[in-house]
């Protein structure tokens, strides 16, 4: 089974501001290319994020919620572990074909180790001093090498110009 991480951030790799939420607003290009690729995957996203993305999901998500709380019960009833490998082996045990980790910070720093590919959205964009803010972490320069890249400018639907970045593991996996 594939496990790829998939993320928007910065160019400083930022991927959210202290208390919840991104660090941008109104990049249609990168909502469309999330719900695109995520679209009938089965989901990896720690409690927060979840939350933050509750009224998102249709009947083709399958979200697996990890918490470190034992008592979490999630609305509409989806699965809960308490760790990034717990979900990668219920989803292995379902018969899923690829597990998409999609955040928080915490999460894609757990499960980078477990990850194959990376599916990243850089906004060629610095959004300043993050005090308390999220970040992507460092996949280090031996760990993936990057396979494909394409570029979008700025325009009325996204103020930012972007990148969609594609990373597999050296050596695959």
């Amino acid at each position: 089974m594939k496990v790829t991480l998939i993320a928007a951030m910065d160019e400083d790799r930022l991927i959210g501001v202290a208390g919840g939420g991104l660090p941008w607003r109104g990049l249609e290009r990168d909502k469309c290319h999330f719900r695109s690729y995520t679209a009938g995957k089965a989901l990896l996203l720690g409690r927060r994020t979840f939350e933050e993305m509750l009224g998102w999901f249709d009947g083709g998500h399958r979200p697996i919620v990890v918490t470190r709380d034992p008592s979490y019960r999630p609305e509409g009833g989806h699965p809960v572990v308490a760790s990034v490998d717990e979900g990668v082996g219920l989803a292995r045990a379902r018969g899923e074909g690829e597990l998409v980790g999609c955040g928080g910070a915490t999460l894609y720093r757990l499960a980078l180790p477990a990850a194959s590919e990376l599916n990243l959205t850089v906004v060629h964009h610095r959004f300043g001093p993050a005090e308390g803010g999220a970040f992507f972490p460092d996949p280090g320069p031996e760990g993936f090498r990057e396979v494909g890249r394409e570029r979008f400018e700025a325009d009325d639907e996204n103020p930012w110009p972007m990148s969609f970045v594609l990373m597999r593991r050296a050596g695959g996996r």
